[in-house]
């Protein structure tokens, strides 16, 4: 699979800057066509105001604003791009989001930040994406990110079908990697349910795709899964997450489980995940 589409999410948060320049710099890297798509009911950053009518105009003035703004930064860039306004409320609005995302190949879209006040809508409407849209998507961290294009990526690793799909969604990114380290927790959970992940599989898979890869084992010891992960993003200069969006079969494959949660609240560096 080549990306040749890449739909961005625009808002006036900080994160805006660093998310539109990383989409900017991976649609040229791969050639591909590059969409921006602001909501006409995002409530201002700084608006003040509680007014739902004013909130309305005042959205809509900003995602005017935001797709124009986008299409000037990609032109100086050498890009002509296409831009999206959506309408409607938060839940229509994230279904809209994911419907337009079905013509994508990537997804890129901020990490909420927990500090807004539009956080909850923010993480609900990433939640409804994912889930719906059936692409991947690439999280920006909220404290932006070290490197784009990525470098050094990491999987985390369980064997399970959600982390095999975001593994394969994720090959166009990471045969520009120049290493990539695939981990494997070896928790007593995971010995006890997935007791041959075929890690060795994967990786004679992904050689095959000319990415190369490194088996990285660990027992986590006293830490939790999430921990473990962490420290190993931070021990080995990882500029690159890829991971599934499924919680664990006795949650009934919810999205968003325990370690996604957790690893999406605390995100260091970009996740790629997908559904």
């Amino acid at each position: 699979m080549a990306i040749k589409d890449i739909l961005v999410f625009l808002d006036d948060g900080d994160t805006n800057t660093d998310r539109v320049k990383a989409a900017i710099s991976m649609a040229k890297q791969h050639e591909a066509c590059l969409s921006g798509a602001a909501l006409a009911s995002m409530k201002p950053v700084h608006a003040k105001i509680h007014d739902e009518k004013a909130i309305a105009r005042m959205g809509d003035k900003l995602s005017h604003k935001l797709v124009e703004d986008f299409s000037a930064t990609a032109a100086e860039s050498g890009l002509v791009v296409k831009t999206i306004i959506i309408q409607g409320d938060a839940p229509t609005s994230a279904l809209k989001m994911a419907h337009y995302a079905r013509n994508a190949d990537l997804v890129i879209l901020s990490q909420p930040n927990p500090a807004r006040d539009n956080y909850t809508r923010l993480q609900e409407f990433a939640r409804q994406v994912l889930l719906h849209s059936g692409r991947p998507v690439f999280f920006m961290p909220y404290i932006g990110a070290n490197r784009i294009p990525c470098k050094k990526a990491l999987i985390a690793w369980d064997g399970t079908p959600a982390v095999s799909r975001a593994v394969h969604d994720a090959i166009p990114l990471l045969v520009h990697t120049t290493e990539t380290l695939i981990l494997v927790v070896e928790s007593r959970k995971q010995k006890q349910f997935k007791q041959d992940v075929l890690v060795e599989g994967l990786q004679g898979h992904l050689d095959h795709h000319g990415v190369k890869t490194s088996i990285v084992r660990k027992n986590p010891g006293n830490n939790n899964v999430p921990s473990v992960i962490l420290n190993q993003i931070s021990d080995n200069n990882i500029d690159l997450l890829v991971m599934g969006g499924y919680g664990t079969p006795t949650l009934k494959q919810k999205i968003f489980g325990s370690v996604s949660q957790i690893l999406l609240n605390s995100m260091i560096v970009p996740v790629f995940m997908s559904h």
